[in-house]
């Protein structure tokens, strides 16, 4: 066996295993079959044996042929062990292929042009560092960016054709390269990188654009919602608000007629006197949710004080003005059920100062949330909708379109959402 053999048979063996480590980043996450660790024994010792029983088959180790081989094997090594729909592993796989190439390709673009005539003992160590500066930092910054919710929206038609013409682009060019004894780093390495970037352009882009679109039509969803539910306590609150006086004095007579100190007549009271003093902020569609989330803090014994001018909102649309406070007010409402008593509390201030709108809302937090790197809640407590999750979303798109700061962030024992409108 010739040295040049040897050092192909080197190379496609650590193809083999750069895949695999590429793969497992981004497939690993995927649900595990039953029994996942002896599957993975298993079905990585076939896997194993067939790759390296493969460069004995195929005369050209290092080429397409070798590597879109092992690549569909490792594909049904995954789908072996991960309980995952044929095009989530491919997806995935996918991924990991444009990463392992694109981190190898730079790695050999690196080495070849720069480090090449160096003593063989320092290439050793100088390539081994390479390895794992360049190999880390594009298989863990990728991988961060991978928004692994996104694999629930999976490409378009479009985008798979798409994405794999570039994997077997990537592939043949390979082949091409190796057959015709194409070895100028120069010529080599730069299209491959293109190439790579194209195909992880193709599947994160693909996808993070299918993801927004989705986002936005379960914000459009959201809203319509919010439409109808803030119409139907618009409704309920004038009707209770036009009552309201005439049943105090109707339970004020009852009290007088059988027993002043009826408790039942008490606690009826107290919940008609608490519509009767709804909020007169100047601003009717704030008047209304504001009325409707103090009465379900007086249910939840919630402490909620608020200072709020009305009239500094004017310039927002009455939908945006419901759908901002009653989103606001519902996620501090359902945090607060969680704390003790004696603890929930929230405050909402709004204030004018010159031609800027200060907002904040704060709720008692003995656990601050972890927050995303827009600034969002991860996760939302709320489990009983699919819509759920989107209303600090909502929040932050409203904010957003009369060009406000969105910002939410903890102070002491406080969660606070602090918003600052421009106006004219």
């Amino acid at each position: 066996m010739g040295k040049l053999d040897l050092f192909k048979i080197t190379q496609a063996h650590g193809y083999i295993f750069q895949i695999l480590a590429a793969e497992a980043l981004c497939i690993g996450h995927l649900p595990k079959r039953k029994n996942y660790l002896l599957r993975v024994l298993a079905g990585g010792t076939i896997f194993l044996l067939l790759a390296v029983i493969l460069p004995n088959i195929i005369t050209y180790y290092v080429s397409g042929l070798f590597s879109a081989t092992v690549f569909f094997l490792s594909l049904g090594f995954w789908h072996f062990c991960c309980q995952a729909d044929t095009r989530e592993i491919l997806y995935s796989g996918m991924l990991a292929l444009f990463i392992q190439n694109l981190s190898s390709n730079v790695y050999n673009l690196v080495f070849y042009s720069m480090f090449r005539d160096i003593s063989i003992m320092s290439q050793f160590l100088l390539s081994v560092f390479l390895m794992v500066l360049i190999y880390g930092i594009f298989y863990f910054q990728i991988v961060k960016w991978l928004a692994r919710e996104s694999l629930e929206n999976m490409l378009s038609n479009v985008a798979w054709i798409w994405l794999i013409a570039v994997g077997i682009f990537v592939f043949f060019l390979h082949y091409l390269f190796w057959v015709y004894g194409i070895r100028e780093v120069w010529v080599v390495y730069p299209p491959l990188i293109l190439c790579d970037i194209l195909g992880l352009g193709v599947a994160l882009g693909f996808v993070e654009l299918r993801t927004r679109n989705a986002d936005n039509e379960k914000l459009r969803q959201l809203l319509e919602l919010e439409k109808k539910q803030f119409e139907m306590t618009k409704t309920n609150v004038e009707f209770v608000n036009r009552n309201a006086h005439d049943l105090k004095h109707y339970i004020h007579k009852l009290q007088c007629l059988e027993n002043p100190e009826n408790q039942e007549l008490e606690e009826v009271l107290t919940q008609v006197e608490a519509y009767e003093s709804a909020f007169q902020t100047g601003n009717a569609a704030l008047d209304i949710v504001l009325t409707q989330k103090k009465m379900v803090c007086q249910q939840e014994k919630i402490s909620f004080t608020c200072m709020a001018d009305g009239t500094a909102l004017h310039f927002m649309k009455t939908l945006d003005i419901a759908s901002l406070f009653g989103n606001a007010l519902d996620n501090a409402i359902e945090h607060e059920k969680k704390e003790r008593e004696e603890n929930r509390y929230i405050f909402l201030k709004i204030l004018q100062k010159g031609k800027m709108v200060s907002i904040r809302i704060e709720n008692y937090c003995e656990t601050f949330p972890e927050l995303s790197e827009a600034g969002l809640p991860v996760r939302s407590s709320k489990k009983d909708s699919e819509l759920h999750g989107y209303g600090t979303k909502s929040m932050q798109y409203i904010a957003e379109k009369y060009g406000a700061n969105f910002r939410i962030f903890s102070e002491k024992n406080l969660f606070v959402v602090s918003m600052l409108f421009p106006i004219e």
